[in-house]
């Protein structure tokens, strides 16, 4: 009977045993989820961009997501007090985060991915003029920021992510450098690609309805003018003149829009024998589709515009 009764003692202490270990097990499991470095971004290319090279390792955040164009966002309080407990806020820089200057942030969060190649950055053409402190009022050139169109600087600005991966995580470092050179080798193909598209049609012209394509235009040799319109906003007889004026002395084919126009514009410009065509800047999250989708999908429509066979 008192053998009986130690088996029985025995039995329950063990069964007990197995639930303390599956207790611990999952406390494990969620101080290694907890662990994770929380890392911020200001646009779409820099989260592709790290979903990429930091796969699973990281809690990433896009607070501006649901924008077609953040460049304009302005955190919120509550979104800026969360940036401040993160491992990291990754940055586009060339002046793409004017709400830098009305937040703080600690500066050893920031990564600006485009200070590499800073010496390679374009100017706007706007000037912006502004005072602080004892400087008074002054002028700023305005610094173009859609660097990413440009898909060597995209390669250099990934490269920028994945050191400073590297530097937080250190013993995943050869598996960031591994998903680091897969993305660096397609952004490098297709930026061949956009290469080629451009040497097959020499001396084309095209103009653009705004001017976010500075970095586009320089890495691919394209010739072209940048309007200041904005695809919901209807043309007027001043617009009309405008881009007639511009087809008497260029004779282009195709007007370049960020996003589909209305389509009484459509109409109009072809009267005059100009096509439209969108080519996306990517800044935002996509509908559909990711960042290399998108940038296949432009290059589509380049080689269109440009009169060039796949």
């Amino acid at each position: 009977m008192k053998r009986s009764l130690i088996l029985v003692v025995l039995f329950i202490l063990a069964l007990s045993g197995c639930k303390n270990t599956k207790k611990q097990e999952t406390v494990t499991d969620s101080r290694e989820e907890a662990t994770k470095p929380v890392v911020y971004v200001s646009n779409y290319p820099l989260y592709y961009f790290t979903s990429r090279i930091g796969g699973d390792h990281l809690e990433l955040h896009f607070p501006a997501a649901a924008l077609t164009d953040p460049s304009g966002w302005t955190p919120p309080a509550d979104t800026v007090a969360a940036m401040q407990r993160a491992d990291l806020i990754l940055l586009n820089g060339a002046s793409y985060e004017g709400w830098l200057m009305n937040v703080s942030l600690p500066d050893s969060l920031l990564v600006d991915t485009s200070s590499y190649y800073s010496a390679q950055l374009l100017p706007s053409g706007e000037t912006f003029t502004h005072s602080h402190g004892e400087e008074g009022e002054h002028a700023h050139e305005g610094t173009a920021f859609t660097t990413w169109l440009d898909l060597t600087l995209a390669g250099l600005q990934a490269r920028e992510i994945k050191r400073a991966f590297s530097r937080i995580q250190p013993e995943r470092a050869e598996e960031f450098e591994s998903n680091y050179r897969v993305l660096a080798t397609e952004l490098a193909e297709l930026d061949s690609k956009f290469r080629e598209t451009v040497a097959a049609s020499p001396g084309s012209h095209l103009v653009f309805s705004h001017p976010v394509y500075q970095y586009f235009q320089q890495a691919y040799g394209l010739e072209g003018q940048s309007l200041h319109w904005e695809p919901d906003t209807p043309l007027d007889p001043n617009m009309l003149h405008e881009i007639g004026h511009l087809k008497k002395e260029h004779n282009f084919h195709y007007l370049i829009w960020e996003s589909e126009p209305l389509p009484e514009s459509i109409e109009k410009l072809a009267g005059k024998g100009i096509l439209s065509a969108v080519l996306h800047p990517m800044g935002g999250m996509p509908e559909s589709g990711n960042f290399m989708d998108g940038m296949r999908q432009n290059l589509g429509v380049l080689r269109q515009a440009l009169g060039v066979q796949p």
